[in-house]
């Protein structure tokens, strides 16, 4: 296991910049955590892992028909349940579901949420309200959120009781900020981590061979992770009878 700092450490030593630490006994930051972070999302968006899926939950009240969260990635599916039950919503395209739904959330009667879509929160001009819908007399706001950190689902119809929401997806690794931090990557593979810091910090020189220098050795060391969770995803495939 890697923390933030070891990681820090290490780059530095690596690519020679001790100006991105501020304290080299310490290895403070100085700029360097702007690499690190840089390189986790890469590898996140670059390669598929046994954590590259992850499921988040929301409670939702009654009456409730839409979330949002951020760091998510893409949507894959969407899940409700309660004590009684627990059941996968059927995806809809957004405009095929705010067509059929074309009436203020308030006026549509509740009951237990069949369908889903992405929520297409993006506003323009761009401000610190986000519009989740929008009629003549009747707007679904989220104050002091900024649409570009979040992204949401819609379901209908609205549910008639309180509600656990389970959202499967692709969600980018924890950022590490703080010395101690851990994440996916600094702890599986702090090599590859301080390689992707490394390879984005020789993208900002423009340094096109040095960046595809660290490019081919993250690659050599990641392929095989994908192959392994290609292996897993595939054997012994068997459909489960209800």
């Amino acid at each position: 296991m890697s923390t933030l700092v070891e990681i820090r450490e290490q780059f530095v030593k690596l690519n020679g910049r001790f100006d991105l630490v501020d304290d080299v006994s310490a290895y403070a930051d100085n700029g360097a955590d702007f690499y690190i972070q840089a390189g986790s999302r890469y590898l996140d968006r670059q390669f598929v892992t046994p954590f590259s899926k992850a499921k988040h939950y929301e409670s939702a009240a009654a009456d409730t028909w839409y979330k949002i969260f951020q760091e998510c990635r893409s949507i894959l599916d969407v899940w409700v349940a309660n004590d009684e039950y627990r059941k996968k919503l059927e995806k809809r395209d957004v405009d095929v579901f705010r067509a059929y739904y074309n009436q203020p959330a308030g006026d549509i009667d509740s009951g237990c949420p069949t369908y889903y879509t992405p929520a297409l929160l993006r506003t323009h001009p761009q401000s610190s309200t986000m519009y989740i819908e929008k009629f003549v007399d009747t707007s679904y706001t989220e104050t002091s959120k900024y649409d570009y950190e979040y992204n949401g689902v819609m379901w209908m119809p609205p549910t008639d009781e309180a509600i656990i929401l389970e959202v499967q997806g692709l969600w980018y690794s924890k950022k590490l900020t703080v010395d101690a931090d851990n994440n996916y990557w600094s702890v599986n593979h702090p090599e590859v981590l301080i390689m992707a810091a490394c390879m984005i910090l020789e993208m900002s020189y423009r340094n096109t061979e040095g960046t595809k220098d660290w490019k081919g050795s993250i690659d050599t060391l990641m392929i095989p992770v994908e192959f392994d969770v290609l292996e897993q995803e595939t054997s012994d495939r068997t459909e489960m009878e209800g």
